[in-house]
């Protein structure tokens, strides 16, 4: 049974890979680091499928064979999820040390102790765990709980400026999807390290690969479709790691005078050309519109207006949803249609902010104007 999800699973991975870098325009770097991520979980299955595996006695990874190549996966997953939410299209050389972990494992194991009697000796010992070995999985477990905890973290930086940058929210820009795959991800393995644990410790002969297996063909088919479809964001790095946004503010170089006048500048903007009708308008659009730099426009709604970008051109929608309700015209239409036509593009979050915003629902508030 396992065979048949490794065949489905090589099989599945690799035509992703290849359809990912020959039918996806624009071809960012996170999608040429998502296929060969791909690339590297299909060597790890074809590794399970011919039974190349260098810890016979004990497994340290998340599918049991292919550990070398498992190791590599928490730097692919931090990556890709650094360079979608940071906007940087251009890969940093530097970035490849974050695959020193693999690189080390893989250069002993496959290159020393597989082809040395000698080295082999320091992995096992008379039929028992090395302490190589043993290291080997510290290293492991290590790498697995590090990058787990910065891949989180860049996403919860992320999900904290998020609002500053686009006036909507949909799963590609909230990365709700992203989310779970990551906790998802780093549950099942170290899931695998405490059922390990506890067969070690009763003398269990269970496989984690068993059920990861079959997970991992879920998992794979996910961020495929998923990162194929993807866009680009718009977050900026500075951003995204910017835990003081006020003190950056200060050194920012806008004066008070400029603040308060691109503040008046952006309203009338909206006032005038309606750019919240626009159900996806973001921050680049207003700045393409304003000539004022993205970080200004952060800058002047966060310290002027004390609002964000998402508050900011959704309180124009809900004023015209009330403008709606009143008009004849629509007195006939529902609700969700009229929020919509005010450029709201959500039902969940038109609902939300429009009760944030007037204290009622949208059907509350429409009752009340026609009893008044």
């Amino acid at each position: 049974m396992l065979d048949a999800f490794l065949h489905i699973n090589i099989a599945q991975t690799l035509f992703a890979a290849i359809l990912i870098v020959v039918t996806k325009r624009p071809l960012n770097i996170t999608d040429k680091l998502l296929s060969a991520w791909l690339i590297f979980v299909m060597c790890s299955f074809i590794m399970k499928l011919i039974n190349i595996d260098f810890q016979d006695q004990f497994e340290f990874d998340l599918i049991g064979r292919g550990a070398i190549i498992t190791l590599s996966f928490p730097s692919f997953l931090y990556l890709y999820v650094k360079y979608l939410i940071s906007g940087v299209d251009k890969f940093k050389p530097f970035d490849l040390v974050h695959f020193l972990p693999f690189v080390f494992i893989s250069f002993y194991v496959l290159f020393l102790s597989y082809y040395n009697p000698k080295f082999s000796a320091l992995l096992y010992s008379d039929g028992d765990i090395g302490l190589l070995l043993i290291l080997f999985g510290i290293i492991s477990i290590s790498t697995f709980a590090i990058y787990g905890y910065i891949t989180i973290r860049q996403l919860n930086q992320y999900r904290k400026i998020v609002d500053n940058l686009y006036s909507f929210h949909n799963t590609n820009v909230s990365l709700k999807w992203l989310w779970t795959l990551v906790l998802i991800f780093y549950s099942y393995y170290f899931l695998a390290i405490i059922i390990n644990g506890f067969n070690k410790v009763v003398g269990i002969d269970f496989k984690m690969s068993n059920i990861l297996i079959p997970v991992y063909t879920f998992f794979i088919y996910v961020i495929s479709f998923r990162g194929y479809v993807q866009p680009r964001l718009l977050a900026q790095k500075e951003e995204v790691e910017d835990d003081k946004p006020k003190e950056s503010y200060q050194k920012s170089g806008l004066k008070r005078n400029d603040a308060v006048k691109y503040a008046q500048t952006i309203t009338k903007l909206m006032q005038v050309e309606k750019l919240w009708l626009n159900p996806e308008v973001n921050l680049k659009e207003i700045s393409q519109h304003t000539g004022i730099q993205q970080h200004y426009i952060t800058q002047i709604l966060n310290e002027q207006l004390n609002k964000n970008l998402y508050t900011f051109v959704n309180e124009f929608r809900a004023n015209e949803v009330i403008r709606l309700f009143k008009e004849e015209k629509y007195k006939n239409w529902s609700i969700i249609a009229i929020a919509f036509e005010a450029g709201f593009n959500s039902k969940s979050s038109f609902n939300t902010f429009f009760k944030k915003f007037t204290g009622k629902t949208p059907s509350e508030y429409r009752k009340e104007l026609a009893s008044g």
